[in-house]
């Protein structure tokens, strides 16, 4: 009696227990299956994979642009693909320094350190852009000297140190604000100030007007997009389609310290974050 009664099925009565189906395991496009503690390949399709596709996307439609604008004239020559080198340059910038920090204040926060995401997102948005900068020495494209192209790559690296810092530091205010609306409309409205306040003051009283193309219009250096601009600057007169001086350089690794600045900001303000947790919780 006792065997029958080991033998008999677990489930409740009347239904025997059955086993469950085992769950089905995800492939990627080689046919490997995730790790043991995964039944899918979740953790390699977030972020920033989604943004490094949407940008490369983004790019390869600006370098279209270029291209289309160079199917205009009868035969390829520095009047014609300069300009539109130009006109591309300024697209790109305008996403890194716009469109970049509008869709991450759009989106969730990023946890665990809001720091270290908005450098692994600037380097998914600047590394992709050296490679369109540098190929501007050609004179199929800008045929500009390996000086401007420099400046041009290193002005880009600044003013991403920049972005990432200030995007780092509107993401712990935004994470650490009750009115996440507001405080996501107000600090990308602070961006765009830092972006465009120099060269629009300047604009509207004519400060740089008077200085030329002998000379570094330096409040034009204060902005990612102007100062794609200025570095780009026609000055045939002077014997080069484009010039850089000391003071364009200056005013570059001045950029670039400012946001190293920044981001170590943030990273002190989102330590003094979790200490004060800490404390609360202990």
């Amino acid at each position: 009696m006792n065997d029958q009664h080991s033998q008999s099925p677990s489930g409740p009565y009347p239904f025997p227990a059955t086993a469950l189906p085992p769950i089905p395991r995800e492939r990627d496009l080689l046919g490997n299956e995730p790790p043991v503690d995964r039944i899918d390949w979740s953790h390699r399709k977030g972020e920033p994979r989604v943004l490094a596709l949407l940008w490369m996307i983004f790019l390869l439609t600006a370098t279209a642009m270029m291209f289309a604008n160079l199917s205009v004239g009868y035969s390829i020559s520095p009047s014609v693909s300069r300009p539109a080198s130009r006109q591309m340059l300024v697209v790109i910038v305008v996403g890194m320094s716009i469109l970049w920090p509008m869709i991450r204040l759009s989106q969730t926060i990023a946890r665990p350190s809001i720091v270290a995401s908005s450098l692994r997102d600037m380097v998914v948005i600047l590394i992709p852009m050296q490679a369109v900068i540098w190929p501007q020495s050609l004179i199929v494209l800008g045929g500009w000297s390996i000086a401007v192209v420099t400046a041009l790559a290193l002005h880009i690296i600044a003013w991403g140190l920049v972005i990432a810092g200030l995007l780092a530091i509107a993401s712990i205010l935004i994470a650490n604000s009750p009115h996440h609306i507001r405080t996501r409309i107000l600090t990308m409205a602070a961006i765009l100030t830092a972006i465009f306040a120099v060269p629009l003051i300047e604009l509207l009283t004519l400060k740089g007007a008077p200085i030329g193309i002998a000379h570094a219009n330096l409040g034009w250096m204060l902005s990612p997009i102007t100062g794609i601009l200025e570095l780009t600057t026609d000055r045939s007169p002077l014997g080069q389609p484009a010039m850089v001086y000391n003071a364009h350089f200056r005013i570059i690794a001045a950029v670039a310290c400012l946001g190293i600045a920044f981001l170590i900001f943030g990273r002190a303000l989102e330590n003094a974050r979790w200490v004060a947790r800490r404390r609360i919780q202990s």
